[in-house]
């Protein structure tokens, strides 16, 4: 019992040890479920001891001041946040919970609006009694004396968009990894200096009495266009036009390690002396197939010695029919690595393969 955890333990940890990119991105859904347990966690505790308190017997709940509206408790957040997870783990697990999260979600938002739609007829103003005081508007264009409101930003989208970009470098790894973490870091350094510069201008006003921040932000055009290159360069480096990082890194089989598959390797070919010995060789380099054509025996399992030679980055080999369907599925690998697959019989005639993580990396299987 306890080796059989252990065994479960070790093969857990070696996804992180050796990262499988494609596992750990059907992951994100469990990481995303523990944040937001934790969040929710920590507001629960923080609401629990939240103040202002009165000395007493018992603590007293905190009233608000006369003609100020405030809104009561609401399960409403907590809902949608279910919701939404529900939602995202059917992105995920596809089928039946597809439609359980889209269902989930629209649950949720009517309830919050219903809520929401309750508490503003419960308004002083709105139901027909006296103005509410909180409800005076302030002058125009400024904030009223005393407040502070932060100016516009565009530093959110910003930040969506380069989260957004790292997370295509996780699917897509190598270069657009790289690239994906590198607009993070830029567009956070950048939200960091407009905070400092906010900061700065309050700490100013509490001297002069004068809050100036500068108006409406310009567009970050410089931001946009770093942002464009990075996205040029990783499709770049990607797609293969360019060499990549793993380009140059050569098993020590060298070029004879692709030219045991070349032109086909059909049934009995013979691999390099560095390849585990296969019915084929199948190598990947610079995010392409080095044989777009293999040919092997129809009716009966085969193996395949696949070659990864592209250095930290993921590929697998996917055979499918004429019509799409999957006749088998290769583990994932990351280069530089040689791995044999071991394939069930296929029917005769000539399947396309390809890699399910770049599919632009086609090939034509025949079974003769």
């Amino acid at each position: 019992m306890l080796d059989e955890l252990w065994s479960g333990l070790i093969r857990f940890t070696e996804q992180f040890v050796v990262p499988d990119w494609g596992a750990l991105v059907g992951l994100l859904p469990v990481v995303l479920a523990v944040v937001v347990v934790l969040y929710l966690t920590w507001v629960v505790y923080r609401l629990a001891t939240a103040g202002p308190t009165r000395r007493g017997v018992r603590r007293l709940p905190p009233v608000a001041p006369s003609g100020i509206h405030m809104p009561g408790p609401s399960f409403a957040p907590v809902l949608a946040a279910v919701g939404v997870f529900l939602l995202v783990f059917g992105m995920v697990a596809g089928g039946l919970w597809l439609w359980v999260g889209l269902v989930a979600v629209v649950i949720t938002l009517l309830y919050w609006g219903r809520e929401a739609l309750r508490d503003y007829d419960h308004i002083p103003s709105v139901a027909g009694e006296h103005p509410a005081v909180g409800a005076l508007p302030a002058p125009a264009g400024t904030p009223p004396a005393g407040v502070h409101m932060p100016p516009p930003s565009f530093r959110p989208l910003l930040v969506a968009v380069s989260m957004t970009l790292l997370v295509a470098g996780m699917v897509v790894g190598g270069w657009a990894l790289w690239f994906g973490l590198i607009a993070v870091v830029l567009v956070l350094l950048g939200w960091l200096r407009d905070a400092r510069h906010e900061y700065a201008a309050t700490e100013a006003a509490d001297r002069t009495g004068h809050l100036d921040l500068g108006g409406a932000p310009p567009w970050p055009k410089a931001t946009f266009a770093a942002m464009a290159v990075i996205v040029a360069g990783a499709l770049l480096l990607s797609s293969g036009i360019l060499p990549n990082a793993g380009g140059g890194a050569v098993p020590s089989g060298g070029p004879a390690a692709s030219d045991g598959g070349a032109g086909g390797g059909g049934g009995g070919a013979s691999p390099a002396p560095s390849l585990p010995a296969a019915d084929v060789v199948v190598v990947a380099e610079n995010i392409a197939w080095l044989e777009t054509s293999i040919t092997v025996p129809a009716g009966r399992a085969f193996t395949i010695a696949f070659d990864n030679r592209d250095r930290g980055v993921p590929h697998d080999i996917v055979i499918k029919d004429a019509a799409g369907a999957e006749l088998f599925r290769g583990d994932v690998v990351t280069g530089p690595a040689v791995v044999v697959y071991d394939v069930p019989a296929i029917p005769a005639g000539q399947h396309p393969f390809v890699c399910s993580i770049h599919p632009n990396m086609t090939g034509t299987v025949t079974a003769q």
